[in-house]
C-alpha cells in the first residue's frame, strides 16, 4: 500500500494524513490504553505487533526525503513514546520487541539518500536519539533475560542482531554530526555504544559465528565502530578490547566471506590507529628534545 500511495503522493500531505488516518486512530488508543496500565489483553499485544509491521512497511516503501519527511513528522515525537513503552512492557515477548526493534533499524536506514536532511534541520541528531532509546530500553532489559541454549537465539540473540544493524545503519549513515553529542553533553551516543558493548560481552563467543546472522550484523558493526569511532574502542577496558581482538581472531578464519573480509577492515583500522599513534608520540618527543637542544643556555 505504501508504494501504491508513493506513486502520485507527491509533496500532498493532506492524501499523506488521510491514508496514515486508521494507524493514527489505533496509535491514539494504544497510548491511551497503555497511560492506563491495560496492558495484560491480548488485543492490545497484537495491536502493537500490527502497528509495528504496518509502519515498518511504510517506512520501507517511503525512499524519497519528501516522503521519509512526512512519516517522520507524523510518528515523532508523538507516538515514538508509546513504542518506546512497548518494548519495556513485552521486552522478553520476541513476537513483540522483534517487529519495533525492526521498524527502528529501517526508521534510520539511509536508503536512496532518503535522510538528506537541511543544514538547519535537527532531525538527524534527533532520529539517532530515538533509535538509542530504543537500543538502550531493550538491551538493558534483555541482559537479564535467562534462557536455555535452544531457546538462546530466537528469544534473546535475534533481538541482539536487530540492535547491532540498526546501530550500524545509525552510525553509518552520514546523517548525523556525533561530534555534537559529546559538544554539547549528550549521552544518546555514548549509552548507545555502552549498550553494544554490554550486550556484546553477554554473547558467548562461539555464538557470533555459530548464528550467520548475529555474525555478519556485528562484525559490520564492528568495521564501522573501527572506521569512524575508533577512539571509543580505544578507551575500552582491557578485557573488552581483547573480547574483541579474539572476535576478530575467529572471523578471519569464518567461511563467510563477508564477515572474514570485513574482520580484515577492522584490523586494518585499528592497527592503522595506533600507528599514527605511536608516529604522533614519537614526533611529539624528537620536537621535545628539538626545542630542549636549541635553547639557550644560562
Amino acid at each position: 500500500l505504501g508504494r501504491l500511495l508513493m506513486v502520485d503522493l507527491g509533496e500532498d500531505e493532506d492524501k499523506f494524513e488521510a491514508f496514515m488516518i486508521p494507524l493514527t486512530s489505533a496509535f491514539e488508543s494504544l497510548g491511551q490504553v497503555l497511560a492506563a496500565g491495560g496492558y495484560n489483553s491480548e488485543e492490545v499485544r497484537k495491536t502493537v505487533i500490527g502497528l509495528a509491521r504496518d509502519l515498518r512497511g511504510i517506512a520501507f516503501a517511503f525512499n524519497t526525503k519528501t516522503s521519509y519527511m512526512m512519516l517522520f513528522d507524523w510518528i515523532y515525537p508523538t507516538y515514538t513514546p508509546i513504542l518506546q513503552r512497548a518494548v519495556e512492557i513485552w521486552f522478553q515477548d520476541p513476537q513483540v520487541t522483534t517487529p519495533i526493534l525492526k521498524l527502528f533499524a529501517e526508521l534510520v536506514q539511509n536508503r536512496s539518500q532518503r535522510l538528506q536532511f537541511d543544514v538547519s534541520s535537527p532531525n538527524g541528531i534527533l532520529l539517532f536519539r530515538e533509535a538509542s532509546k530504543i537500543i538502550c530500553t531493550y538491551g538493558n532489559r534483555i541482559l537479564d533475560v535467562i534462557v536455555s541454549k535452544d531457546q538462546m537465539y530466537p528469544l534473546k540473540l535475534k533481538g541482539i542482531s536487530i540492535c547491532f544493524s540498526m546501530l550500524k545503519a545509525a552510525l553509518c549513515g552520514s546523517y548525523v554530526n556525533f561530534g555534537v553529542f559529546r559538544l554539547y553533553g549528550d549521552e544518546a551516543l555514548d549509552n548507545a555504544l555502552n549498550t553494544f558493548v554490554k550486550l556484546l560481552l553477554s554473547i558467548p563467543q562461539t555464538d557470533l559465528l555459530d548464528y550467520p546472522k548475529l555474525s555478519q550484523t556485528y562484525y559490520v558493526l564492528l568495521e564501522c565502530l573501527a572506521q569512524d569511532h575508533m577512539a571509543f574502542l580505544a578507551t575500552l577496558e582491557p578485557q573488552v578490547f581483547l573480547y574483541i581482538l579474539a572476535s576478530i581472531s575467529e572471523g578471519l578464519q569464518a567461511l563467510d566471506t563477508m564477515v572474514c573480509t570485513g574482520c580484515c577492515a577492522t584490523l586494518d583500522h585499528i592497527v592503522t590507529y595506533l600507528f599514527k599513534k605511536v608516529t604522533n608520540k614519537v614526533w611529539e618527543g624528537k620536537k621535545s628534545r628539538g626545542n630542549s637542544q636549541t635553547s639557550p643556555r644560562k
